[in-house]
Formats: structure tokens, C-alpha cells, sequence
């Protein structure tokens, strides 16, 4: 519990410093909580394995990414960070597969995607291919994390889905806040919900 509140304080400080602009303090406080997830996530020596070590890989890499990015250099460095950081969190949901697959449910989340891209369009008219590529990696990241969920009928695989579909709300919120049109208290709920996906995918093997 005091390890979760730990977490939970060193976000909230990271976001209101990101807020108020003061940079060094939201990269050292976002890169913070991330630490603070691996180190739960390995302080649990039944977990060490290939699904633990895609999901520290994924944290390690987001520590980096988000760095550079509150700091604003090498930003597409930054972007393919982000993209793989993704991919590791897919990994570790692909790894717990097996048999076969429910397609209807990466035929509904591409209808969603397709209906949400062209809604969207208007507002992310310079950014069409990052974000088509983005979303091709969530897609099959929420693909993941749902066939598991659908596997397993589990509290730790509804929070590995519900996570994997915060951070795809996280990545929209981003593209229209930075690149289209400001959103009140944007930062806010936006770090938080990139922050909340993080824990709730480390929760999910945790659990």
C-alpha cells in the first residue's frame, strides 16, 4: 500500500511541476515514478521472468523517452521511445497466449480506431502518419492485453487491459494537446492517464 502511495504522491508532483513549468523537477519526479514501478515490479522474486522483463524493458524505456521529451530534445527519438516502450508492453501480453485467437476482437478495435482516426482528422491534419503508425502499435497492444483479459477472465488481466486502453487515450489527448488545439488543464489529464497505464499494467502482474 505505502509503495502504490509513493507512486501515486511522486506523479502528482511530477504533473503539477510539468504544469508550472518547472521542467527539471516534473523529468526527475516522472522518471522517479517509473523507477519506483520497477522496483515493485522486481522487488516480487516470483515474478522474474520473459513477462517481467518486457514490462521493465517498457519502463526503462519510458524513463528515457519521457525525459527527453519534458526536457523537449531529440523529440523523434522520443517518438520512437514511446512507440517502443509499446511494443514491450505487447510483448509481455503475447507471451501469456495460447491457443487460438478471438478475432472478433481486434475486428472491433480496428473499427473503433478507424471511427475515432476520422473524427480526430480534423485536429491532427500535420501529424496523419506518426499517428497512424501509433496507432497501429496500440491497436495490437489493446489487442494484447484484451485476449488475455478474454483468456483469463482475471482481476490482473482487466487491469492489463484497462491500462492498455489508458495509455491510447493518454497518446490522443497528447496529439490534440501539443499539435492541435490546447485542452484546459491538459498536462493533467494527460500525465495522468500515461502515468495511471503504467501502474495499472505493472499491477496487473503484481496481483
Amino acid at each position: 500500500m505505502w509503495s502504490w502511495l509513493s507512486v501515486a504522491l511522486s506523479g502528482y508532483i511530477s504533473i503539477s511541476a510539468l504544469e508550472n513549468n518547472r521542467i527539471k523537477q516534473a523529468a526527475i519526479f516522472k522518471i522517479l515514478t517509473l523507477f519506483m514501478l520497477l522496483v515493485m515490479l522486481w522487488s516480487q522474486e516470483a515474478l522474474v521472468g520473459i513477462v517481467a522483463w518486457w514490462v521493465s524493458l517498457g519502463l526503462i524505456i519510458s524513463m528515457v523517452a519521457d525525459g527527453l521529451y519534458i526536457a523537449q530534445k531529440h523529440l523523434k527519438f522520443c517518438f520512437t521511445g514511446f512507440i517502443a516502450a509499446q511494443l514491450c508492453y505487447s510483448a509481455s501480453f503475447w507471451f501469456k497466449l495460447s491457443g487460438d485467437i478471438v478475432w472478433w476482437l481486434p475486428a472491433m478495435l480496428f473499427g473503433i480506431g478507424v471511427v475515432s482516426f476520422f473524427l480526430l482528422l480534423p485536429k491532427i491534419d500535420r501529424l496523419i502518419f506518426p499517428v497512424v503508425m501509433m496507432g497501429m502499435v496500440l491497436l495490437q497492444l489493446n489487442w494484447a492485453a484484451g485476449e488475455v483479459w478474454l483468456l483469463n477472465r482475471t482481476v490482473a488481466s482487466a487491469l492489463g487491459f484497462t491500462g492498455s486502453l489508458t495509455l491510447t487515450l493518454s497518446a490522443m489527448l497528447l496529439a490534440i494537446h501539443d499539435y492541435r488545439h490546447p485542452l484546459d488543464k491538459g498536462r493533467y489529464f494527460i500525465s495522468g492517464s500515461y502515468l495511471l497505464a503504467h501502474c495499472l499494467i505493472t499491477a496487473s502482474l503484481l496481483i
